[in-house]
């Protein structure tokens, strides 16, 4: 929402990048250019492309015991995707049993 990125950019340090990951900006939003002007920081939007920073991450998570979990706002089932998602939460995950290797030809 437009408040959580007007604070995100507040938190953005001199010459830093802020990256919204996800589309979440109503019509006529406002940005703070002139704050942002004079830090000398960036917004980027568009498709977030995780699996190039991946590694890196799980290496964080495992290496400080950081509890992932506790970002997750709403767990829900494989098969109640279209309900949770109607939830509109901040994140949600879905949960299913692993795949299987499909059948043996």
């Amino acid at each position: 929402r437009a408040p959580g990125l007007r604070r995100a950019l507040a938190a953005t340090a001199p010459g830093g990048v802020c990256t919204a990951v996800g589309y979440y900006l109503a019509t006529g939003t406002r940005v703070p250019l002139m704050r942002m002007y004079a830090t000398d920081a960036t917004l980027r939007v568009g498709v977030s492309h995780a699996r190039a920073t991946l590694p890196d991450l799980l290496e964080f998570v495992h290496r400080t015991g950081f509890p992932a979990e506790r970002v997750i706002t709403l767990l829900a089932d494989w098969d109640d995707a279209p309900t949770a998602y109607a939830a509109r939460t901040t994140k949600l995950v879905l949960a299913r049993d692993p795949l299987g290797n499909g059948p043996t030809p």
